[in-house]
């Protein structure tokens, strides 16, 4: 009998766990997590030193939202090969989930001095430099990883992203229009297109609208819808299913608590589906508000549409719009007969089998129906119901030595430059007025650099500038409203909670009435308070209206407490009529689907 060779079993042994591997790695991309993890499980069973499998296994855990567990599995791989590009990019990337940032962009650093192309560590690198606020690397870096990869869409995401994220909505659009190809049928890059679209202030109406129509058309070619068969009782209990991850300290959630607290039980029954584990206070009250909460975090888009239609909801409502995290995708699958959208997103979601978009006669007046996919239900007065913060800060006077100041709070992505123009001209006229501005982004040096020097390209010098960053907590940004004697809202994308934040401080707010959804809900929000006298019909109005009230001086605390009394006791806060219209307007939409004319 030959003598044996001990390396041959082992390097047999050794290759069928590379085929094991790659089996779970193909059941990984397939999205079928829970079988992936029950193998890799196993082949770390046999072999507990694979750094491959271990790192698999921390991509696995991310996946389903396992954290910890990742973690464990990620860093195993890297002290068992500490030369693992794979295993440095994933912990990486489980970092920056959980927002470490700077951890992140250590890991990744680490991973291209082994690897200098890695594209996985590439890519991370420029989102890590984006958020730790180091722009100008960040679109180094992004711009390389797309001569990397230039027919994929990935790298144009991000780098657009970027731009969007920084207020250059237009620079946006350009980078996605310049690869055409790359971008065609990626429902990726097409959603973070029509977003762009709703901040740009050179586009038209039609333009916007095709925007999202081109992402719905997209999406709903790749997924097939549920077919639902049409029930016969108008009258019975329905199932109203909630889908955001947004279920937290987050704006959706003041206008959704009303909702939720005053739903008629004996007619209704709440559902919410949260895609996020975060929770806070505010979560816990939406929770004890609704029948059944649905922790739904760890599910794929498939997994998700298929647990929804399981609830046999009747009504399912989308909450976000085209902003982050959304469940677009979940909505093409259609899991319930009819699907909603409202609150969260100032414009058309660009999909067909989303039915119907909750409006009013403000937002969308009649003509509208054009620039939208869905059918536009109008609720009667605003189409919104804001529950104002608990223990909001009272109304005070202002120091005696400071000017009149102007200021906004809004989202940076909404200051265009026909905002920054149209404010510049403000102060130019009245310099002795100054402008206060504030967003967690403006901790950036690099953004609040850009900031001053947009401004001061139209005369406005810096010492006339407050921007001011991050507020430790609600009460403390609310108390910051206090010094503002005129809140200057945002176009073409206005404010919403901004907007509701600002009149419950008794800070008026002075709004352009826009000509889409996105540029006329401060307005319908103003008209619910009746202070239609805030909102401009031009740019030149909107200049007369800001310098009437700066002429009539800083704000005093009895004037102050006088609009916030004016806006509790406004229908904007008056949540049980409210409700009632919504949910009239779920059984209409019920019975109507029960006998189609």
């Amino acid at each position: 009998m030959p003598p044996s060779n001990p390396k041959k079993p082992n390097q047999a042994k050794h290759a069928r766990l590379l085929e094991q591997i790659k089996e779970t790695y193909a059941l990984f991309q397939q999205g079928q997590y829970t079988k992936a993890q029950t193998q890799i499980t196993r082949i770390l069973s046999k072999d507990p030193a694979s750094a491959i499998a271990h790192t698999l296994a921390a991509m696995i855990a991310i996946s389903l939202d396992q954290q910890d567990r990742a973690l464990y599995h990620a860093q195993t791989a890297i002290k068992n090969d500490p030369k693992n590009t794979d295993a440095l990019t994933t912990l990486a990337s489980l970092h920056a989930l959980r927002k470490e940032h700077q951890q992140a962009f250590d890991l990744y650093t680490k991973a291209l001095s082994i690897q200098p192309n890695h594209p996985g560590a590439l890519a991370g690198l420029g989102t890590a430099q984006s958020e730790l606020g180091h722009y100008a690397d960040a679109r180094a870096t992004l711009k390389q990883v797309q001569s990397l990869n230039p027919n994929q869409p990935e790298p144009l995401v991000n780098r657009a992203l970027l731009e969007l994220d920084t207020t250059h909505a237009h620079r946006a659009i350009e980078i996605l229009e310049a690869a055409p190809q790359a971008v065609a049928n990626h429902p990726a890059a097409l959603d973070l297109y029509a977003l762009a679209h709703s901040y740009d202030d050179t586009k038209s109406q039609e333009q916007i609208f095709q925007a999202h129509k081109r992402y719905g058309d997209i999406l709903e070619s790749q997924i097939p819808p549920t077919k639902h068969p049409r029930p016969s009782d108008p009258n019975k209990k329905l199932n109203i299913g909630y889908l955001s991850g947004d279920l937290h300290q987050h704006s959706i959630t003041y206008f959704l608590e009303p909702i939720l607290t005053n739903t008629d039980k004996s007619k209704f029954e709440t559902h919410i589906f949260t895609t996020s584990s975060h929770r806070d206070e505010v979560t816990e009250r939406l929770n004890a508000a609704a029948d059944h909460w649905h922790l739904c975090n760890a599910m794929t888009l498939p997994q998700l549409a298929s647990f929804i239609k399981e609830q046999s909801i009747d009504i399912l409502v989308e909450l976000t719009g085209h902003f982050a995290g959304h469940k677009l995708p979940v909505f093409a699958a259609q899991p319930a007969p009819i699907q909603i959208t409202f609150i969260g997103y100032g414009n058309t979601t660009g999909l067909s089998r989303i039915n119907h978009r909750f409006v009013d006669d403000m937002t969308d007046p009649i003509g509208s129906e054009a620039l939208a996919t869905e059918n536009l239900v109008r609720l009667p007065g605003c189409f919104l119901c804001y529950q104002p913060p608990t223990n909001s800060p009272a109304p005070r006077d202002p120091e005696p030595s400071r000017p009149v100041t102007l200021g906004s709070f809004n989202n940076l992505k909404k200051l265009s430059q026909s905002t920054i123009n149209t404010w510049s001209t403000i102060l130019k006229d009245r310099p002795n007025t100054n402008l206060l501005t504030k967003s967690s982004k403006l901790a950036n040096p690099e953004l609040k650099a850009e900031l001053i020097e947009r401004f001061a390209t139209q005369g406005i010098n810096e010492s006339r500038l407050d921007l001011r960053a991050f507020s430790p907590t609600t009460q403390d940004h609310l108390d910051t409203y206090n010094d503002l004697d005129l809140a200057l809202d945002t176009f073409p994308y206005t404010g919403t909670t901004t907007t509701c934040e600002s009149l419950i401080m008794g800070v008026p707010t002075l709004t352009l009435l826009g000509d889409t959804h996105a540029g006329r809900v401060s307005a319908s929000l103003l008209t619910a308070v009746h202070r239609e006298d805030l909102i401009a019909s031009s740019q030149s109005d909107y200049i007369t209206k800001a310098l009437k009230h700066i002429d009539a001086g800083t704000l005093k605390q009895s004037q102050r407490q006088t609009l916030r009394d004016q806006t509790l006791a406004s229908p904007l806060c008056d949540q049980r009529p409210y409700t009632n219209k919504v949910q009239d307007a779920y059984r209409t939409l019920w019975t109507q689907w029960c006998n189609p004319t």
